[in-house]
This record gives C-alpha cells, structure tokens and sequence, in this order.
C-alpha cells in the first residue's frame, strides 16, 4: 500500500479454554492444534503478545516471518477470575457486577480494565512508529480494545466482536491521524483458511 498506516489485528487460534469458555488471560496455554494457514496478507514481521498461543499462531499463519513480542499486548489478567467458566461464577456478586459494568468494576487480583486499556494502547503506540502496514496476533479482549478506539463505527468494548480465523484491517492515511487518536478512514474483515489435516 501506499503512505499511511494499516493495522492487521488477528486472534491467536483457540486453546483448550477457549473451548471449554472460561476466561484466559495469563494462562500460558497453548494451541489445540498446529494448522496450516492461507492468510489474504503476506508479512515478514510480525508483532504479537509473548503468551504461547500467540506465538505459535503465528508459526502457523506465517512461518517465515520475524515474531517481536510485547508483553503489553497480553490479554487482560482475571485475576480471581481466571481459568472459571461462566456457569462457575454467575452467583458471584463482584463478578455479575464486572459482567454489567468492566469499566468501572475491578477484578479481585486481577487486572483494572482502564489499566488493561491502557497498557494495550501504549504498547501499540510503541509497534506503529512509521507509515507502513502492521500484522499483529493477539489476543480477542486486545482486539476489542483496539476496535472500539479505532473502529470506523463507534461502539464501546462490550458491543465488539473478536472472532478467530478473521483478519481486522484498520487503515489510516497519516501516521498523524493515528497517533492523534483518530478513527480509521477504511476497515475490512478476512477470513482465514486454515488446514487442519496435517
């Protein structure tokens, strides 16, 4: 592409939690199975969170691309929340609190959603120092981050989707507008093919 900034935001493929519905944050668990990809992009850098599963991610979708990890692009930490599904935690108080308002209600000894946002958004600010496109394997709660604050459409963090096997693509025309905040000017989704038969 030309000038400008454009942002690729791909989730990291599902873990054993994933499936089973509970909450990882900083569960270092890794991939159900190594797939082969045809991503729609091609890179020879890719940035992403130091967790397992994203790393191996991206030896699947791109193999021969550099892997820089940041551990600012972690998924939010659950604290007393993590690992427990839904089912497990629905008659806790604090818990169906976070559910209807994360913003402003902590997680015991985890992590403060304004903290979480923060974090994600200095450590992207870190990644994007040129004009130039950006791939980034992360994780759904860093890519919801990222899509309510950029998104072309204004939606808060609960009204947005992270799917697997799905690129974001966010696009600037000045690394000016990104810096300063602004929402996308152009944004695309992708599906990615992937290969499980190895």
């Amino acid at each position: 592409m030309g000038d400008g900034v454009t942002l690729h935001l791909i989730r990291h493929e599902k873990t054993k939690a994933n499936i089973e519905k509970k909450y990882i944050g900083w569960t270092d668990e890794p991939i159900l199975k190594k797939v082969q990809a045809q991503a729609p992009i091609h890179t020879n850098e890719v940035f992403g969170s130091d967790l397992l599963r994203c790393r191996e991610t991206a030896q699947c979708y791109f193999p021969h691309a550099t892997y820089i990890q940041n551990e600012k692009l972690r998924e939010l930490n659950f604290g007393d929340f993590e690992m427990c599904t839904y089912e497990q935690l629905q008659h806790n108080h604090i818990y169906r609190t976070w559910i209807d308002d994360p913003v402003n209600t902590p997680i015991p000894n985890g992590e403060h959603f304004l903290q979480f946002q923060q974090r994600v958004l200095t450590g992207v600010h870190e990644i994007v120092q040129q004009e130039k496109e950006y791939t980034l394997i992360i994780h759904g709660g860093v890519i919801r981050i990222l899509l309510a604050k950029y998104g072309i459409t204004e939606q808060t963090f609960q009204q947005t989707i992270a799917n697997h096997r799905t690129i974001y693509t966010l696009s600037w025309g000045s690394i000016e507008d990104f810096i300063g905040g602004a929402r996308c000017s152009l944004y695309s989704e992708e599906h990615i093919t992937v290969n499980e038969h190895m």
